[in-house]
């Protein structure tokens, strides 16, 4: 039923059956931005984590400033990634097969540069 679809799956089933609209383009590249906007999000939450751990003392000055160094490398290779193919028309299908596999837990992007509290996890 469709109606259980997300707005990407239900781009993909339109693209089935034909080529996108305009309008659907235009909601295609939305869908990318949530997905760049929810991936920074993410990113940033351990950031403020540690914010936060340096506010009740579990981490000094440098050790914060180690955790904002790396935030900023893994925001580097988000953006990267994110700008590695054009939004052309021609590559919004390639955009929403990739949300669609991250969403279903296939494919998942994950930054290479590891966080202080990443590298002590065995």
């Amino acid at each position: 039923m469709t109606y259980d679809l997300t707005p990407t799956q239900r781009l993909l089933e339109v693209l089935k059956q034909r080529e996108f609209t305009k309008a659907e383009r235009a909601i295609a590249r939305e869908q990318i931005g949530h997905y760049y906007a929810k991936k920074l999000t993410i990113l940033q939450q351990h950031l403020f984590e540690a914010l936060e751990k340096r506010h009740t003392g579990e981490l000094d000055a440098f050790e914060v400033d180690e955790y904002i160094h790396r935030y900023h490398k893994q925001s580097q290779e988000l953006y990267v990634y994110i700008n590695m193919q054009s939004q052309s028309n021609a590559n919004l299908p390639f955009w929403l097969a990739i949300i669609e596999a991250d969403e279903q837990g296939r494919n998942v992007w994950q930054p290479t540069t590891m966080l202080p509290h990443e590298e002590q996890s065995p």
